[in-house]
């Protein structure tokens, strides 16, 4: 399967790298993300993580909600 996204601008890597620094497993940021109103589960946290799948404006704004980051800080490479 092909990647979505090349390795050099992938945000799923930043959603790995907050999630490791939280301590959180990928299904505690599944539930995490479903207590803020985005319903991913922890294949699709493992997919977007991968760069296998893309992830929405919707998604990326829920990230920085519940990681307590900034948009600058999810989108710098």
């Amino acid at each position: 399967m092909k990647r979505t996204t090349p390795l050099t601008r992938h945000i799923g890597g930043k959603v790995r790298e907050y999630r490791l620094k939280n301590g959180w497993t990928q299904t505690e940021l599944a539930a995490r993300m479903q207590v803020v109103g985005c319903d991913l589960s922890r294949e699709i946290i493992a997919r977007i993580e991968s760069g296998f799948r893309q992830t929405s404006v919707f998604e990326i704004d829920k990230f920085v909600e519940v990681f307590g980051i900034t948009y600058n800080d999810i989108f710098a490479q």
